[in-house]
Parts: structure tokens; C-alpha cells; sequence
């Protein structure tokens, strides 16, 4: 998918335009309390938002932690293995017992997140 292209007038403080420029990221005006790490821009609305903790249920079974509730288009990271979520539960399992990280990243209304998860008998 290409980027749009967006045109974008410089203007000083007194309104004199310096010069235009293009490019394909939109400028939102922020403070300085925002950040790619806790915010987003919502395009239908142009507003920034603060970016929402994950809802999700958990439950582990023998070698297996199942994820319930994820959005679509989460990258899940864990024992080296990458995934991307749908809408079905994510089935994550596990050759071993032990304690895993499952990295939950890459929405963009989302926090990112890191699990620890113990299963099997560790």
C-alpha cells in the first residue's frame, strides 16, 4: 500500500508562508506530553488519543496458553516464533515446561505489552 501524499504550508509566527512542502506523514499539532509510545493519531477524527491497555483473557493448560479477546493485527512474539492476531483465539504451544515471554506488539490503538507465562510443570 502507497502513502498519500500530503501538501503542508511552512508558516512563521505572524502567518508569513516560507514555503510548502509534501510528504506522505500527516502533522498533527501536540503537546509536549505526547508520544509514539503512549499515543496515536485516529485519522477519522484527526485527534490524538492515548493508546488503551490490551483486554484479553488468559488461561494455560498443560503446555498450551490460549489468548482470548486480542484485536486483529497484534504481533505476538514468544520462543522465537512470530505471529499476527485475527479474530480467532490465539492457541500458543509450547515444546517444554518452563516460564515464556509472549511479546504483544504493533497496534496501532494499543499499548504494548510482555507476558510471563509458566507452563507444564515448571
Amino acid at each position: 500500500m502507497e502513502d498519500d501524499l500530503y501538501f503542508y504550508a511552512l508558516a512563521m509566527s505572524d502567518g508569513r508562508i516560507r514555503g510548502v512542502t509534501t510528504g506522505p506523514y500527516l502533522y498533527v499539532r501536540c503537546d509536549e506530553t505526547v508520544n509514539d509510545v503512549t499515543h496515536y493519531v485516529d485519522v477519522a477524527t484527526g485527534e490524538i488519543q492515548l493508546k488503551r491497555g490490551l483486554e484479553f483473557e488468559l488461561t494455560t493448560g498443560g503446555l498450551t496458553v490460549t489468548l482470548t479477546g486480542l484485536p486483529a493485527g497484534m504481533s505476538v512474539e514468544t520462543n522465537g516464533t512470530n505471529t499476527e492476531t485475527d479474530d480467532a483465539p490465539l492457541v500458543i504451544t509450547y515444546d517444554v515446561p518452563g516460564t515464556y515471554a509472549i511479546t504483544l506488539s504493533g497496534h496501532v490503538e494499543y499499548l504494548d505489552d510482555t507476558l510471563e507465562v509458566v507452563v507444564g510443570d515448571a
